[in-house]
């Protein structure tokens, strides 16, 4: 590597994991940053906390119907497969995130899309308002 080369690494350091932290959306503390996963905003803890909460969740309900369909979106299991990972089938055990509670099935895409609205009644009718004056055919 010719000198000019060397430069360019004169500043450069690597994330000390002891003072770069995170704070959880799960538990809301701040962790050092290799308490999590590259792509998980949830620390580990509380990653394999949900998971358990998953894996109960599909041990304790009847799966759905063969004729089921989302019940947010309409789709059927048909139009799903393979949308929620390679592995994961079409529907997604729904649950209260505070008491645990087994909610229904729902396709991953409506899962994630109200886990973004944080499960607040309030912001997604705040959501479809936003959407009904926005929208060219309703004005």
């Amino acid at each position: 590597m010719g000198s000019d080369q060397l430069e360019l690494f004169e500043n450069f350091h690597s994330i000390d994991s002891d003072t770069e932290v995170k704070t959880c959306i799960k538990c809301k503390k701040k962790k050092p940053i290799d308490s999590f996963r590259a792509t998980r905003t949830e620390c580990r803890t509380c990653e394999n906390k949900l998971e358990r909460e998953r894996r109960y969740l599909r041990e304790i309900t009847p799966a759905p119907p063969d004729d089921y369909v989302c019940p947010i979106c309409g789709k059927e299991e048909k139009d799903l497969l393979g949308r929620g990972g390679k592995n994961n089938g079409a529907w997604v055990n729904d649950h209260n995130h505070e008491t645990g509670d087994f909610r229904g099935y729902l396709c991953h895409s409506c899962n994630r899309n109200i886990g973004g609205f944080g499960d607040s009644i309030k912001c997604l009718r705040r959501a479809i308002k936003y959407l009904e004056k926005n929208d060219k055919k309703h004005n």
